[in-house]
């Protein structure tokens, strides 16, 4: 027989916090070093394969690896159900994050135009559709705009203590879509992602954030639910850090008067910085409050019975 990991009580939400700072704290100054001093402008290669290559990267390996295995560890995981109470703290991420998406929409948006504008003379409107990854570029931008909404009533829902975003199951796959959307236009990109890093650490990133954002639509609409929240855990965490040190190095690099150093379709993107305060955000509140994992065994018998809407169930208490 296997034997089980032992698990720990010290491994609670504000530990998990410390996890994700430490590991940033290690990662934004070297990543963003490595931005000023050794990568090509315009282009957003390498300068040369110093020490900052392997030092990043092995950084990013060591910090992702840690974040995700480190939940199996905590014995303080909660249950698969949304949290339901008044939280500042999650009405300011799903705020910052709805407007770090609609940022997102109103580039793609700008770029779809510019595209159309300097192309459909040249080239049909259903061949250029299917030429540079407009068609993913576009199908994020709607995505992205319904997920500015969705995240917009869970901002609201937790101002007002209740869980009203949780009805709006179709509405909570847009996040989702948005993200793979995201991913599908980054593995268009034309250009080798090994010797691009900013390509590289996105991939990961958005892999990482698809994963959770699935998890989480489970969780707030309250389908097949069961175990989804150690999911949102386990891939929001390394989701959040790899979010936020592409976020604040490429925003250094913006304000710093360096920003020829990312290359085009690289800037900094403000729904990065707001991801990834949001996904910390949702599970620190989560592991603070909310009901012990143990319940995760009636949600089976559950779902066999009359389903109690997570939005009707009764709130946790707001101490």
């Amino acid at each position: 027989m296997q034997k089980r990991l032992a698990k720990s009580e010290k491994l609670d939400g504000k530990a998990m916090l410390l996890a994700v700072l430490a590991a940033l704290v290690c990662a934004v100054p070297l990543r963003t070093v490595q931005l000023f001093t050794n990568i090509e402008p315009d282009t957003g290669f390498f300068a040369a394969i110093d020490w900052t290559v392997y030092t990043v990267y092995g950084v990013l390996l060591v910090g992702t690896v840690v974040l995700l295995f480190l939940p199996m560890l905590s014995s303080r995981l909660p249950a698969s159900r949304p949290v339901i109470r008044k939280s500042y703290a999650l009405t300011v991420g799903g705020f910052f994050l709805a407007v770090g998406i609609a940022y997102d929409v109103l580039v793609c948006a700008m770029r779809i135009s510019n595209t159309i504008a300097n192309e459909l003379g040249r080239t049909e409107l259903f061949a250029l559709l299917f030429t540079n990854g407009l068609l993913a570029l576009l199908l994020q931008a709607v995505c992205g705009a319904a997920a500015c909404v969705y995240f917009v009533f869970f901002a609201l829902s937790y101002l007002k203590g209740n869980a009203v975003f949780c009805k709006y199951k179709l509405l909570g796959l847009m996040p989702l879509f948005w993200t793979l959307f995201r991913l599908v236009s980054r593995f268009m990109t034309k250009i080798s992602f090994t010797i691009l890093s900013e390509l590289l650490i996105e991939l990961a990133m958005l892999s990482f954030m698809a994963l959770f954002m699935m998890s989480f639509a489970r969780v707030s609409a309250g389908i097949n639910q069961k175990g989804e929240m150690q999911k949102c855990i386990r891939y929001g965490l390394p989701a959040a850090f790899l979010a936020l040190t592409i976020g604040i190095s490429r925003l250094v690099c913006t304000v710093g008067g360096n920003a020829e150093v990312l290359p085009d379709g690289f800037a900094f993107a403000l729904s990065d910085l707001g991801f990834g305060v949001f996904a910390v955000l949702y599970i620190f509140e989560h592991m603070q409050y909310g009901r012990p994992a143990s319940e995760d065994a009636q949600l089976a018998a559950e779902a066999d019975e009359p389903n109690e809407n997570p939005a009707d169930a009764p709130k946790e208490s707001e101490a």
